[in-house]
Formats: structure tokens, sequence, C-alpha cells
């Protein structure tokens, strides 16, 4: 077992991500449930050192509420403002934040932008704040850029990069948009990476085509494998046209949805989830996680992926009938993940 490891938990349609990089806990967002709490107490992580909030969306940030009512610490918890964002989680969720700050429970800082690379390394592993930059920041939703782009909670989403003895991992790019995604391409920043969470779960990124905005994110990032993370029967992620975009890109990609998409299979046809990670993951319980939880180990061997691909493959040909990402797949032979 790897001493680092960065866990993208099945939280449904949200986001959360775990990062053990020795004796560290960095969190990336924490889902819209209890995912992030189950995982950390069936873990016996007692502890959080760092948690970023990529933007004030509910399925990002409502985790936070339960980890705060929780028995586990958290040193610093850094968000960017959203003035826009009128939503009651946001609200109580800020207003608790603070009320832990003054107590000195937790450090509650706003403001996470490109400026921020570096600050929350605490192992081997480099956090890289791509985006937003400070101006973007600054600008803020409802303004618009230099380009006279409208500006959105997602087009100033976090994007975290996360990089060892600087080569590139993994990409965890929030609910970036086009605007944002545009932003980070003029400030010719590079954001590739092997390895990459995909924007809003594969819904349309707001403004604009949907497959032109993933054949920009290819071409920004040029990612070998894609994370989905989805809720099945909410919101009917990801797009079909998204998936074929991205198999269009590169035929050898490697596609993983944490659950099964209804596009995919429009009823469970099978329960043999034995490939599935033993980490928690909330579709484990109704039986419809496609990859589940992923572990990404991060350690000496280079990276390894788990579900292993071999034994995830086979359950997809087996149980899911109509499976987007396998179609006009074609695998390399020098294929290590």
């Amino acid at each position: 077992m790897s001493d680092i490891s960065l866990t993208i938990l099945d939280v449904g349609h949200g986001n959360s991500a775990v990062l053990l990089d020795d004796t560290a806990v960095l969190v990336i967002d924490a889902g819209p449930g209890t995912t992030l709490l189950e995982f950390l107490t069936r873990e016996g992580i007692t502890k959080i050192d760092v948690l970023l909030l990529s933007h004030a969306d509910r399925d990002h940030i409502r985790g936070v509420i339960s980890l705060l009512a929780s028995q586990i610490s958290i040193d610093l918890v850094q968000v960017n403002t959203d003035s826009e964002k009128g939503s009651d989680t946001w609200d109580d969720l800020t207003y608790e934040l603070d009320c832990a700050n003054k107590k000195g429970k937790v450090q509650f800082d706003v403001g996470l932008t490109t400026n921020d690379t570096g600050k929350f390394d605490k192992g081997k592993i480099h956090i890289e704040i791509l985006a937003p930059t400070p101006y973007l920041a600054a600008k803020g939703p409802g303004s618009t850029d230099r380009q006279g782009r409208s500006l959105t909670a997602n087009s100033a989403s976090a994007v975290v990069r996360l990089s060892k003895v600087g080569t590139p991992l993994v990409l965890l790019p929030s609910d970036i948009d086009n605007t944002g995604l545009e932003n980070l391409a003029d400030s010719q920043t590079d954001a590739k990476a092997p390895i990459a969470v995909f924007p809003h779960h594969g819904a349309k990124p707001g403004m604009g085509d949907v497959i032109m905005f993933t054949e920009r994110f290819c071409q920004v990032v040029a990612p070998e494998i894609v994370v989905f993370s989805i809720g099945r029967g909410q919101y009917s992620t990801p797009q079909p046209e998204v998936v074929a975009a991205l198999r269009k890109t590169k035929a050898s990609m490697r596609i993983l949805c944490t659950q099964l998409s209804e596009h995919c299979a429009a009823k469970l046809t099978g329960k043999d989830l034995g490939h599935l990670t033993e980490k928690y993951a909330k579709g484990k319980e109704k039986g419809v996680c496609c990859a589940g939880t992923i572990v990404i180990e991060l350690g000496r061997d280079g990276i390894v992926i788990k579900p292993e691909k071999a034994s995830h493959i086979a359950f997809i040909k087996k149980a899911v009938p109509n499976s987007l990402c396998l179609s006009n797949f074609k695998p390399t032979i020098h294929d290590h993940h």
C-alpha cells in the first residue's frame, strides 16, 4: 500500500477528494452529504490539515456541515467569496466557519488563488492552484472579465493540480466553465495532467457548445484518464456527446464514472461489484456504483489506479449493455493504468 494516495470519493452528484500525503491530510471539496465524514471515520482519520472548497455550490460544500458537528478537527478551511450565492447552505456554512474561527477551532481564510500555490504543501505532493488568478477572484461572480465574458461561481472555480518532483499527476478542475477555461488558457499556465476529474460532472459547463468545451479541455489538459463524479439518476451525466468527444480525442483514454450512468444502463443488470475498492462509496448500498470510490496511489511505483482496469472493464462488459466509456475504445499495449 502506498503511503501517498488521492481518493476520489463516490459522493453521488458532487465532488470530494482526499489526499493522504505521508502524515498530512488535505481535502478538496466535501460533497453534498455525509460521504466524506463516513470515509474519514472508517479510515480512522481524526484530523484534516487543509480543507479547500473550490466554490460555493452545494454539491461541493454541504458535507462540511457534518464535519463541523463531528469529532474530526480541521486546521484550515480556505474558500473564495461568492456574494451572489444566495443558498441557505452557503449562508449557514460561512456563518458556522466564522464562529469556529472566532473560537480558535478552525482557521477560516477567504481567498484561494494562484498565489497560494505551494502554501498547502505538507509532504511529497506539491499543491498547485492553477486558477483563479487574483484578478478573476477579485472580480467575482456577476461581473465580466477583460474580454467581456460573464463570470459565474463556476468561472472562478479553484483548479487544483497535484504534482510530485516536478511531474504533474492529477488535475481537479471543479466546475470550471468556458470562461474559466479560457482564462486559464489565456494565462499560459501549464495545466496538463495525466489524470483529470472532468468539470461539472460531464454536464454542459455554462454557455457554449459542450463538444467544443470538451475538445478545448483536452487541448489544455491532455488527460490520459478522465473521471466523472456523478450520481445515478441525477442530471443524466455524463452527457453522451462529452464522452464521445473525449474518445474522439484519444481512443485509448480510460474513462471512469463513480456511479453507473443511466445512459449506459436503464436498469441495473448485475450486482457483482467485486471490482470495487474497499473504500466507502455512497453508491455501494444501492448497488449503483460503476468505478465507485477511486483510489490513486502516488507512491514509488508510479501511478496505480484502483479499481484495477481489467476487472473494471470486465464488469462493464458483463453488466453494462450500452456503456459510453467502451464505445470506440482502443486500448494500448503499454497501458500501465
